[in-house]
């Protein structure tokens, strides 16, 4: 029944061996084996393991286990703790022969000891093969903790319907064992065929409507992008992948579709779900899992028991929740096989009154089971199989103390995985903490709390079926209302921490930390809209968890969120001035990450700027000014955006805040590059670099771009415009270097918008195609579809030089110039002089868009002398000369006088 073990590897010969009881430790492999058997322990537990045997009857202090196994990484002590019951969990009690009654040892203020006795050996062995290298980017399997038992049948049948259906659903009632065949099986599939995996658990979503953004997110998509499936589709295309999309059955109308489209369109895609029914989607190939297999007389051996899988999986729970060696003889099999019937061969209902053999004899068990299950074969409101799940989760219920009981309520709260600290933020206040985490520990020895030893971050879960019955306990109580806020303020608070944390980690270590906990703010947030409507928390909640939708890329659901609590905040029977300028402020910052500007936009940035005036608080006026004023450039009214620029400068002056006068002089250095003002905007941007040290991510900084990268961007422009190509190539290169140093996507994109049109305007082709590329690629991947519309358009300057038919491509993008906003065809003027229409000459007579004034002169130049007026020609040339040269523009001087030298009959060099 048991997994056979894998063939050794061949490492090198300094391989250490420790032996101890049944029990092996494969040192340089970090392999651990119970009588050949491989036994899985996580990282740390086995770095746990390890430093207690290699010290072997010594006690080891929890400072030094601390210091050794979390090195660098500050955890509470309590960490110690857990790990440590996982580990004698999987060591179970010693043998007669083993010389010690227990394995691990605790003396308080002394530490831990191993008691038995240890051999250590360095052989050489034969090699293990190296595992497939997996995409960072698609979200793994969850690591099988204990072995699967009495499915092998099972897992060969998904495995022959997954060799002839690219569809396969396991499908099943609540606890019948769906995910742990379907992840067993998905390794299985890997190991013969080599495919790549991505492990998709819709377990903890709350609408259907974010069904497509998981799915997106396993396999390292954005989830903020128009066409989601598209993206996809691009991203799995020409691959061999198999998807385990796990849970299924809240949100099967949401998932068939997108799942059809993918598979119609993905000769390399195979999908396996779990889910309580089928999806219904053509070509499917429905697996229907049975219980585990119960013996079928009841005089029997525990030998004969043994043989069957419902027996076979008890036992060994048992085992492993402390049941000794000599806890079942030959005369316990009718019991345990009883216990099995009982119970209908359902794995979960198993594992939890196997969790109560380790303190209670199998006799006992056995007759006060029986006697609870009986009060359920009477009832006809559920099938039998639901009936007896529930039955045995009773049961276990009925066993547990009322602190465990209380905190088994309060858990399920939470949607997702979870740390201690959580767990005892949402029982602070109603439970001393020593308390809470003890009844933690026994929770999940007790097979209530699922726990993952190989999850550093936040290792607990109630699983779906579990969450679903404790929930429905904490609804029967008048606790729900209290432990729902009291979960809102636990969220907002950690949503305070991770945004404090940006500037200190990078995105990668940032996301590990706290990208699990999207689910629990989306639910938070759900209630205080909702079901407990919190104009207050809503928008608190909504203002702290901004850095996590915007690294998700959920931006647009974040916009509506905002949105939504704005709206309520507007419904309260009295106006709340200073919360609806903080909501206005972050719905400006979505607005403008999320597309063009729109009259939405500008409402709420007028709205945002009020409001901060009204309230006289200097974070949000600075914030909302800034909105207004990007909103400003956005648009193209470069004069109004120089007002609240100078308006914004004066402020943060009279502050004193670093970070704010930072901000400031950035705005001014935009502001006036596109005013024209090329010698002021240098004066800022360079001023900006020297205060921008050290500010990091700054909340005055926004959403996160790096001070000094967003500086230098912005420079880069100007000083390849006053004529300095080569410090602005080497500022450009700079930025971006340091953005990819600090691995923040929207520092990336702000460098290379910068960077960009200098590698293009400078003629570096090859750079230029490097860094668009690398922009469009990072825009994308983050759902950055602010940035992303630059990435598009330097990617039409850049194909001017690489089309294979350029007069064609030019008439192509020619012919969309009136589709195009003010700021998109002013770029492209810079590119190419055919890219400059009517509108265009109308706009700079007007005096608007005056950074590429003198470029739309040249331009019209141009078109004079194509038209045969010299004359006309020349006064264009001599007036794009004499603006370049009043503006400090020595690239564009360069360009006109160039144009004017060469005509006439001549075509520019420069197109």
């Amino acid at each position: 029944m048991q997994a056979q073990s894998e063939e050794p590897s061949d490492l090198a010969s300094a391989e250490v061996r420790w032996y101890f009881g049944v029990f092996v430790v494969w040192e340089a492999q970090r392999r651990f084996e119970r009588s050949g058997e491989p036994v899985r322990l996580g990282p740390r537990s086995f770095d746990l393991l390890l430093q207690l045997i290699k010290r072997a009857g010594e006690f080891v202090g929890k400072d030094d286990l601390l210091a050794t196994v979390w090195g660098g990484v500050v955890v509470e002590e309590a960490s110690v703790r857990v790990h440590m019951s996982t580990l004698r969990k999987a060591l179970g009690e010693p043998g007669e022969s083993d010389e010690c009654k227990e394995w691990i040892s605790n003396v308080p203020l002394r530490g831990y000891r191993f008691n038995g006795r240890v051999r250590r050996e360095a052989p050489g062995i034969p090699a293990r093969p190296a595992a497939p290298l997996a995409d960072p980017g698609f979200t793994p399997l969850p690591v099988r903790l204990t072995e699967l038992v009495g499915r092998e049948a099972d897992v060969a049948s998904v495995l022959e319907a997954l060799d002839t259906h690219r569809l396969v659903t396991i499908v099943g009632t609540g606890g019948i064992g769906k995910t742990r065949l379907a992840i067993h099986a998905a390794e299985s599939h890997q190991h013969r065929h080599g495919a790549e995996i991505a492990f998709v658990d819709l377990s903890s979503l709350i609408s259907q409507d974010h069904v497509l953004g998981t799915l997106a997110r396993a396999v390292g998509v954005p989830a903020d992008l128009p066409d989601i499936v598209g993206a996809i589709t691009q991203r799995l295309m020409a691959r061999a992948v198999l998807l385990l999309i796990d849970n299924c059955e809240h949100v099967v109308d949401s998932l068939a579709l997108p799942i059809a489209g993918l598979l119609s369109v993905l000769p390399g895609l195979r999908i396996l779900a779990t889910s309580r029914e089928a999806l219904r989607v053509t070509g499917e190939y429905v697996f229907r899992l049975p219980a585990l297999a119960i013996p079928d007389a009841e005089q029997i051996s525990l030998t004969q028991a043994l043989h069957w899988p419902s027996v076979e999986l008890l036992v060994e729970r048992a085992k492993a929740a402390g049941a000794g060696a000599g806890a079942f003889d030959e005369s316990h099999g009718p019991l345990l096989a009883q216990i099995t019937r009982q119970v209908d061969g359902i794995p979960l209902a198993i594992e939890l009154v196997a969790a109560r053999l380790g303190v209670q004899p199998v006799v006992d068990l056995a007759r006060r089971l029986d006697d609870h299950m009986r009060l359920y074969a009477f009832s006809r409101a559920a099938l039998a199989r639901h009936r007896t799940l529930a039955a045995a989760l009773d049961w276990s219920i009925a066993l547990l103390s009322d602190t465990e009981l209380r905190l088994f309520r309060w858990l399920s709260v939470f949607r997702g995985r979870f740390d201690v600290e959580a767990a005892l933020g949402v029982s602070a206040g109603g439970m001393d903490a020593e308390v809470a985490f003890d009844a933690l520990i026994s929770l999940v020895n007790k097979s209530l709390v699922f726990f993952d030893s190989n999850d550093a971050v936040a290792p607990y879960k109630l699983l779906d079926t579990t969450r679903s019955y404790a929930a429905a306990l904490l609804a029967q109580s008048d606790e729900r209302p209290a432990l729902l806020r009291r979960h809102a303020v636990l969220m907002r608070d950690l949503m305070k921490a991770a945004a404090a944390e940006l500037s200190d980690l990078t995105e990668q270590a940032w996301a590990g930390r706290y990208a699990h906990r999207l689910d629990d703010v989306r639910f938070a947030l759900e209630v205080c809209l909702t079901q407990q409507p919190d104009a207050k928390m809503a928008a608190s909640l909504v203002t702290a968890s901004a850095p996590l939708w915007f690294h998700l890329a959920q931006v647009v659901e974040y916009r509506d969120r905002v949105s939504a609590a704005l709206a309520l905040v507007d419904r309260q029977p009295t106006r709340d001035t200073e919360t609806a300028t903080w909501l206005n402020t972050a719905l400006v910052s979505a607005l403008l990450h999320t597309g063009r500007s729109t009259p939405e936009l500008g409402a709420a940035a007028d709205q945002a700027l009020a409001g901060a005036l009204a309230v006289k608080i200097p974070v949000l006026e600075l914030q909302a000014r800034w909105g207004r004023c990007t909103h400003d450039m956005f648009r193209g009214e470069y004069s109004a955006a120089l007002d609240q620029a100078h308006t914004l400068m004066a402020a943060a002056r009279s502050w004193s805040d670093p970070a704010a006068l930072n901000l400031a002089h950035r705005v001014m250095a935009m502001a006036n590059h596109f005013c024209g003002h090329f010698d002021v905007a240098r004066m800022h941007s360079e001023a900006s670099v020297r205060v921008g040290g050290g500010l990091g991510h700054a909340r005055a900084n926004m959403v996160g771009v790096n001070a000094i990268v967003a500086a230098k961007a912005m420079l880069s422009r100007t000083l390849w415009v006053q004529g300095e190509t080569a410090r602005a190539l080497e500022e450009a290169s700079d930025a971006v270097d340091r953005a990819q140093a600090a691995g923040k996507s929207v520092s990336l994109c702000s460098a290379l918008y910068g960077a960009c049109p200098v590698a293009l305007w400078a003629g570096e082709l090859e750079l230029a195609a490097q860094w668009i590329h690398l922009m469009t690629d990072e825009a994308r991947r983050k759902g950055l579809v602010g940035w992303l519309r630059y990435a598009e358009w330097f990617s039409q300057g850049l194909q001017l030089g690489i089309a294979p038919d350029r007069d064609l491509y030019v008439r192509e993008v020619a012919g969309q110039l009136a589709t195009y906003d003010a700021p998109h065809r002013e770029m492209l003027a810079t590119f190419c002089i055919d890219w400059v229409d009517d509108e265009m000459i109308e706009r700079v007579s007007r005096g608007e868009s005056p950074w590429v004034a003198a470029e739309v002169w040249r331009a019209a130049g141009w078109r004079a002398e194509q038209n045969a007026a010299p004359d006309e020609a020349d006064t264009f040339y001599l007036r794009a000369t004499e603006t370049a040269r009043q503006q400090g523009a020595v690239a564009w001087e360069k360009r006109a006088a160039l144009a004017r030298v060469r005509r006439p009959g001549a075509r520019p060099v420069h197109r």
